[in-house]
C-alpha cells in the first residue's frame, strides 16, 4: 500500500522489523535528544501535519524518525543544523525544525535521512552562519565517476 504523501505503508516483513529498530534506537537516545525529537513533532503538529511513528508506520515516517535519530546521535544536535538539513534537501527553509521536517513528503524525507546519516559519521563538511541561525552543509558526491 502506498500514500503519495506518506510513501509505503510499512506493515510486513523487514519493513516491520525496520519500524521496531528505529523505536528501540529512539529508546536509546539519551533524555535530551528524545525530548528535542517530541519538541520537534509537537511543532510538527502545530503546522498541521505529523510524524508520529506511532500513528502511522510510512516511510517518510520512517525517514524522518531515522533522520533525526541519526542527528541525534552525531555531536551536532539542534534545531538550525535539522532546518538546515532540510533545506539542503529541498531548497527551501523554514522558521522551525518542525516547520521544515513536517512538510516533507515520502520523497524528500529520504534525501534527508541520507543527508543525516552524512552528518551523523562525520561525512559532510559544516560551517554555521551566526546571522542566519544555519549551517552551511556540503555533502559527498555520492555518484560513481567513470562509466
Amino acid at each position: 500500500m502506498t500514500d503519495d504523501f506518506e510513501g509505503r505503508i510499512y506493515t510486513t516483513g523487514s519493513d516491520r522489523t525496520s519500524a521496531l529498530q528505529l523505536q528501540a534506537d529512539f529508546d536509546t537516545l539519551r533524555p535530551k535528544h528524545r525530548a528535542m525529537i517530541k519538541k520537534v513533532a509537537t511543532e510538527c503538529n502545530e503546522y498541521g501535519q505529523t510524524i508520529s511513528f506511532d500513528q502511522m508506520k510510512s516511510h517518510r515516517r520512517f525517514c524522518i524518525g531515522r533522520g533525526l535519530i541519526d542527528l541525534a546521535l552525531s555531536d551536532n544536535f539542534d534545531e538550525d543544523l535539522i532546518r538546515s538539513v532540510c533545506y539542503a534537501a529541498t531548497g527551501y527553509i523554514m522558521n522551525t525544525a518542525g516547520g521544515a521536517v513536517g512538510h516533507r513528503n515520502a520523497m524528500e524525507a529520504e534525501q534527508c535521512k541520507k543527508y543525516c546519516n552524512h552528518v551523523r559519521y562525520d561525512e559532510a563538511e559544516m560551517s554555521y552562519e551566526d546571522e542566519t541561525n544555519t549551517f552551511n552543509l556540503r555533502f559527498p558526491n555520492n555518484q560513481k565517476v567513470g562509466k
